[in-house]
């Protein structure tokens, strides 16, 4: 369970989703630090320090192990890791016969494979007192995405079976492996991909039952649930949070 001035971090939390999950989880009192690439993890930690929140920023490949093992040895020299968020993640959309060998394995190292390493270096941490690991699924993991994003999408599918299986091998060491899997959430990253960003609009009419896309607001909500004590009892549950997209 996480309690006040736990520590958590959020890879790939400069901006979109994962800035609104590191805001959540330090307005709650944790310790946070984004965990991110480039300039744009230290603007944000300094814009939500500046709102009083305990932020920090590191600079983190989660493509590299070492990288995220000394992500999770920073944050320890702080605060006791209680919460590790595998948020970072890449997509595009490309037909499945013009991917490259280099394109596939590239999003997997990010999307994947950084997710497992990512849940590695936690549980290292935390083993011997437990602590909640959440992933960044997707809708994606269970359906087709409605244009051209095989690689993507196996690989969402994969961070599901893998928070699964995580979750049963964790469990007697008291560490909850839990996803959340977003549907089409509003954000520049969703935006950029897209030759034509209206079709967001017209899509949330008329495939998501609440009619309306999503915020991220709304994933970091369900982030901030999973890790907390009223999910105590839950592990190796991926939460959707769709608008009903799926139904």
């Amino acid at each position: 369970m996480t309690q006040q001035g736990s520590g958590a971090l959020v890879t790939g939390g400069a901006r979109g989703i994962g800035r609104a999950i590191a805001e959540r989880l330090a307005r709650r009192g944790d310790t946070v630090f984004i965990g991110d690439l480039g300039a744009t993890g230290a603007a944000t930690a300094a814009e939500l320090s500046a709102a009083g929140l305990s932020v920090q920023a590191m600079e983190l490949d989660v493509r590299e192990p070492e990288s995220l093992a000394e992500a999770v040895a920073s944050v320890e020299e702080v605060a006791p890791l209680a919460t590790m968020v595998n948020n970072a993640g890449v997509g595009w959309i490309r037909p499945l016969i013009e991917v490259t060998p280099q394109q596939f394995d590239d999003l997997m190292a990010v999307n994947l494979r950084g997710v497992f390493f990512g849940i590695q270096a936690a549980a290292r941490a935390m083993a011997g007192r437990g602590g909640c690991i959440v992933n960044t699924a997707s809708t994606s993991g269970f359906t087709a995405s409605t244009t051209p994003m095989v690689p993507y999408d196996t690989s969402k599918g994969a961070v599901r079976m893998l928070t699964i299986a995580a979750a049963r091998e964790l469990a007697p060491a008291g560490i909850r492996v839990n996803a959340v899997a977003p549907g089409t959430v509003d954000t520049d990253l969703t935006r950029s991909i897209l030759d034509d960003p209206g079709v967001l609009e017209s899509q949330a009419a008329e495939r998501i039952p609440l009619g309306r896309l999503g915020r991220v607001t709304d994933i970091a909500a369900a982030v901030d649930f999973l890790s907390s004590a009223d999910a105590s009892y839950v592990t190796g549950h991926v939460l959707v949070v769709d608008g009903g997209w799926l139904t």
